[in-house]
């Protein structure tokens, strides 16, 4: 069995959750390569498109919502028309690629590379397994256009937007979104925070923004530093925003209560420290967030997909989202034990098995 799996470097989520499986079916001793589907129409326009994926979110939040709305609403318009020629212009490249490295299943984690491998199985005669693994908490456009075997979606209660948009019932399968196996390994706080060099006596609030540092986390940062209790102390992820880093690195917290990181592969050891993380609300970091149990304050940083993954955890109770400061918000929660033992139960209680290992089980059947 050899294993292709189409990723895209607009975002790390998509990255992330074709590692996770890529990792599971390594375990079993089948073969997976990991491709950026964009360098199918060329590595300068990968290049091209995720620079500016990351510019937009990072300086203008807004015009990705927008632009994603536009797609949402214009698929079957000429603007629309235009947008699905360009994915497929990588659409022969593709079919030659599987062709010739002799792959016998193509998995998707981005909806991009979903519909340029079912142009290659109707323009170019591709006959393989496939599947499309969810990285948001909805069915994307523009999934719904798309030809795969199966469908892994989030959550049992995300198959109905999948299938309400005419996907086949039985492609759908409620696996759960994959994650890192690291993330199943919990450690306790004590544990966490030891092995981090953290306070043992104060609660840490964790706050990040995705794998961008995008969203007012200085602004966050700055109003939490002067106002949280004595007893807190704040870890400020920054990711692979090293301009923001350097922001916040540079500022003098008097009172020694706030930790600037930058990109780190420990995020699951610094959710095992938190009490509550505030972050944005991209699929993967909420996944993380849920098999970890820990509750979350979300941004609205971005919109887009993400508006569907708010959505979708606040109204399971794991979440909390104001129309008011978000600082206020977590200082109050901090002080209400009670309410983030009843928001990590409900994460407990959403939370599936191994995601990575239920979607390789379906992908390694006869």
């Amino acid at each position: 069995m050899k294993v292709l799996i189409l990723s895209s470097n607009t975002g790390e989520g998509h990255n992330s959750a074709a590692a996770a499986v890529a990792a599971k079916l390594a375990e079993r001793g089948v073969s997976c390569v990991i491709k950026d589907v964009l360098t199918y129409i060329s590595g300068g326009m990968s290049d091209f498109i995720c620079g500016w994926h990351v510019r937009i979110y990072r300086k203008v939040p807004k015009l990705f919502d927008l632009g994603y709305k536009l797609v949402e609403k214009n698929q079957n318009t000429k603007w629309g028309a235009g947008f699905a020629r360009f994915l497929n212009k990588g659409a022969g490249n593709l079919a030659k690629d599987i062709e010739e490295n002799g792959y016998d299943t193509v998995l998707s984690t981005h909806p991009f590379s979903a519909f340029m491998f079912t142009t290659a199985v109707k323009k170019h005669g591709v006959k393989v397994k496939s599947g499309f693994i969810a990285t948001d908490y909805t069915c994307s456009p523009p999934v719904e256009k798309t030809l795969m075997d199966l469908y892994f979606v989030p959550h049992k209660d995300t198959a109905a937007d999948f299938t309400g948009k005419g996907i086949p019932e039985y492609k759908v399968i409620a696996t759960g979104l994959p994650v890192r196996e690291e993330f199943y390994k919990k450690h306790k706080k004590e544990t966490a925070k030891r092995a981090l060099g953290l306070p043992q006596d104060k609660a840490n609030l964790l706050l990040m923004c995705g794998s961008m540092g995008c969203g007012p986390l200085k602004q966050i940062t700055e109003k939490l530093a002067s106002s949280m209790p004595d007893h807190a102390h704040l870890t400020v992820i920054c990711g692979s925003n090293k301009k923001l880093r350097r922001e916040l690195k540079s500022i003098r917290y008097p009172r020694g209560n706030v930790r600037v990181v930058g990109y780190t592969k420990h995020i699951n050891y610094y959710m095992d420290s938190a009490e509550l993380i505030i972050t944005k609300a991209g699929g993967i970091t909420c996944t993380e967030a849920m098999v970890k149990h820990l509750p979350m304050v979300l941004i609205n940083a971005v919109g887009g997909c993400e508006t569907y993954n708010r959505t979708f955890f606040i109204s399971k109770g794991g979440a909390l989202e104001t129309s008011g400061k978000i600082t206020d918000l977590a200082l109050q929660l901090l002080k209400n034990p009670k309410l983030l033992g009843d928001m990590s139960a409900a994460m407990k209680a959403i939370c599936p098995p191994n995601a990575a290992e239920s979607i390789c089980d379906y992908v390694c059947k006869d």
